[in-house]
């Protein structure tokens, strides 16, 4: 079999309708994407029916953004709010085989998508949006998709993590790419803090070298130690990975939305800037990847 390379989209509407929508839909279409990851898809337009026991489906709004993209999808149910998450793929390409609902174990959603990709094979993918205000959720969340979406195969991981990139510590991990840059936490106000700070053994802020509190950086870690590769971590040094989201409500910006691989090689990232925001509080993130 020879190897195509995927084009791997994720991005977070911000519970875009009506005119905004089809606005997202023609910005999206440009980019020739097979698969695309998107979060907060607001409201029941995304699900065929609002029985909160109906887990996954299709709805009027992600049948207007799959036409519209030449893609099929399926949405799955946030077992937290209404904001749900939601799968499309490139028709014709791409066949889906299987989903599996592992949702009990995450904040919203944690929906694995078995795809049989032509020119690449099977690939188990996850559409991932990370608790936004428990580090400790959004850790145990990232080593449950570790464990879960790789085994022997291929896999990908595109989402929202709401965390940022680092490394482990040690000379096992020095192959790995640098951390992000770090943001300025001092941005954030005390409530979204504590949400967002490491804290060692006792509780306490761990800070960097002039006193400042440092960002969690734990569901990036835990997911390298389980062998997936950041694409644009991978790809780019840290002075050169934009910031892709937490652009508004008093949020420290940081690039939240990622795209991990395993056994799949990152060849290609980009990030779609949004000038003003005036699509979402997020920008489109692609990674190009192909059989190593």
């Amino acid at each position: 079999m020879s190897s195509h390379p995927l084009r791997i989209g994720t991005y977070n509407i911000h519970e875009a309708d009506g005119d905004l929508a089809e606005r997202q839909i023609e910005m999206l279409a440009a980019h020739d994407l097979d698969i695309l990851s998107v979060q907060e898809c607001g409201g029941t337009g995304w699900l065929d029916n609002s029985d909160p026991k109906a887990w996954e489906g299709t709805g009027p709004v992600l049948e207007r953004y799959a036409r519209g993209l030449g893609m099929e999808g399926a949405a799955a149910r946030s077992r937290a709010d209404h904001r749900h998450t939601a799968l499309l793929w490139r028709r014709g390409r791409i066949r889906r085989c299987s989903t599996n609902d592992y949702s009990r174990i995450a904040h919203r959603t944690f929906a694995q998508h078995r795809l049989d990709v032509d020119g690449v094979g099977a690939v188990n993918v996850m559409a991932v949006h990370a608790h936004h205000a428990n580090g400790e959720v959004r850790y145990s969340e990232a080593k449950h998709m570790a464990r879960l979406a790789a085994g022997p195969g291929r896999a990908v991981l595109a989402g929202d993590f709401n965390s940022v990139h680092g490394r482990p510590c040690g000379a096992r991990w020095e192959h790995l790419a640098e951390p992000d840059l770090e943001p300025d936490i001092s941005l954030l106000p005390d409530y979204m803090l504590a949400s967002q700070a490491l804290v060692d053994a006792a509780g306490d802020p761990v800070l960097d070298e002039e006193g400042r509190p440092l960002f969690d950086r734990r569901p990036s870690k835990v997911l390298q130690v389980g062998g997936f590769r950041d694409a644009a971590a991978e790809l780019l040094p840290p002075p050169e990975r934009l910031q892709t989201g937490a652009f508004l409500h008093d949020d420290a910006p940081r690039r939240l939305d990622r795209v991990y691989t395993y056994g799949l090689a990152p060849v290609a990232f980009e990030t779609v800037e949004d000038a003003k925001a005036q699509l979402s509080d997020h920008y489109l993130v692609i990674a190009t990847v192909t059989v190593p």
